[in-house]
């Protein structure tokens, strides 16, 4: 499983803080440090290679870092700033 931006989103850094903009509805989201990261890497990476990294970095358990990376992307599907894609791209 991968994770991109939806059409027609950003995310950049505003005053330090990261932010999720939507061109098309006007929404902004705003991330702190810890789920900024997750999302970046998520975009970079697949879930199973960040969930990895994140729990090196951090010394978390790989459960708790994978509940909360699949928390974030839930509520950024919801909110329509990031799909959702699979291993096979579709």
């Amino acid at each position: 499983m991968h994770t991109r931006l939806a059409t027609g989103t950003t995310l950049t850094s505003v005053e330090g803080k990261d932010v999720l903009f939507s061109v098309k509805s006007g929404d902004s989201y705003g991330l702190n440090e810890t789920a900024a990261r997750m999302l970046r890497l998520g975009l970079e990476m697949s879930l199973d290679e960040a969930v990895d990294r994140l729990a090196s970095e951090y010394g978390v358990g790989r459960k708790e870092i994978r509940d909360d990376f699949e928390e974030l992307v839930h509520e950024l599907v919801k909110l329509k700033f990031v799909q959702v894609i699979s291993a096979q791209g579709g």
